[in-house]
């Protein structure tokens, strides 16, 4: 099996959101009258969100502490771990995501995603997750923010000894309190103020518009990745899988779209034809039944990036081989090619 076929063979929906101000238009009429459930934010570098609350094994302990661990969980599996976690796993949640609390189940929340649309709840994309992983301490507001543009990086500590603190994923979001040209200072949700590299992050002011991305640029991004291997509902810089990949990278750059597969084959402009295909277009496979369960990204010449399956890596393919070429169900177009 490639790619998230039991998450992304969902029927085609339109209710994929292109860019974050559109989001938000929509998720404010969506929900029109309703009282929001409860916010809580992740308080950890990653959080893993699972189908069911309490299913995990002994070595997913890394993931499911506060802190976690998720490169040492990532790391300590071996393949058959790894495909364990098949339809187990829904997605992640980076630091300082907020949250919408949807039950609890013991020492388990079940939760919305914000900023990962979805047709299966108008709030975000839900799943179950450690209680001990959320915060009521929302981040603070009205600095610019920094937004990881590596796929990982590290937070230092300001004062005293100069030690490595918390290793935080790719398009993870951190208020900013000051700069130089070597590093940011950024406030984490508990008060502490901590250092990360500039040239680990981008910064947006307050407010501001963030630019809209190109096709070349999201094709930049999604190279960073290369040789990171596929994880099941990952959806940051120590795995994904291939609707996360194409999600994040979006993302990073200002522009939401769909978290699965599925849904953002719905929206954007329809690319019927492999050869009107332009870097940066999302290309789509089905099965055998026509549900779409695979994505990648175009590059140009014939190829695609994609996180294929546990087991491989990101890499390049030709859309030309086989299976690719016979489960070829379009493209999507987000942004301008250049």
């Amino acid at each position: 099996m490639r790619g998230r076929l039991l998450r992304c063979s969902v029927a085609l929906v339109t209710t994929c959101l292109v860019t974050l101000a559109f989001t938000d238009v929509v998720s404010a009429r969506g929900l029109a009258g309703a009282t929001p459930p409860p916010s809580r934010w992740v308080a950890v570098s990653v959080a893993t969100l699972w189908v069911k609350p309490g299913q995990t094994r002994a070595i997913d302990a890394p993931a499911c502490a506060n802190p976690a661990d998720p490169r040492r969980w990532v790391t300590s599996m071996t393949t058959s771990q790894r495909r364990w976690l098949d339809g187990r796993v829904e997605t992640q949640a980076l630091y300082g995501t907020r949250v919408y609390v949807l039950a609890v189940s013991g020492s388990w929340s079940k939760v919305a995603v914000s900023g990962q649309p979805t047709p299966r709840n108008n709030w975000g994309y839900p799943g179950w997750m450690p209680t001990r992983q959320l915060t009521q301490q929302a981040p603070i507001t009205g600095r610019d923010t920094a937004v990881i543009r590596r796929p990982t990086a590290w937070l230092w500590r300001t004062t005293g000894p100069r030690e490595r603190v918390l290793e935080l994923s790719y398009d993870t979001r951190l208020p900013a309190v000051r700069w130089s040209s070597t590093s940011v200072v950024v406030v984490m949700l508990d008060g502490r103020h901590l250092d990360l590299r500039r040239d680990a992050v981008a910064l947006y002011a307050p407010g501001a518009a963030w630019p809209r991305p190109t096709g070349a640029q999201l094709v930049s991004e999604a190279k960073r990745f290369l040789g990171l291997q596929y994880l099941w509902g990952g959806a940051s810089g120590f795995g994904f899988d291939c609707s996360g990949f194409t999600h994040s990278i979006c993302d990073a750059l200002g522009l939401t779209i769909a978290r699965d597969a599925a849904p953002q084959a719905a929206r954007g402009l329809m690319i019927s034809t492999r050869s009107a295909l332009m870097p940066g277009d999302l290309i789509f496979y089905k099965d055998a039944k026509g549900h779409i369960h695979h994505v990648g990204m175009y590059v140009g010449n014939g190829t695609m990036i994609h996180s294929p399956a546990t087991g491989q890596p990101v890499c390049l393919a030709s859309i030309y081989s086989e299976p690719y070429f016979s489960e070829f169900a379009g493209g999507r177009r987000y942004v301008s090619s250049r």
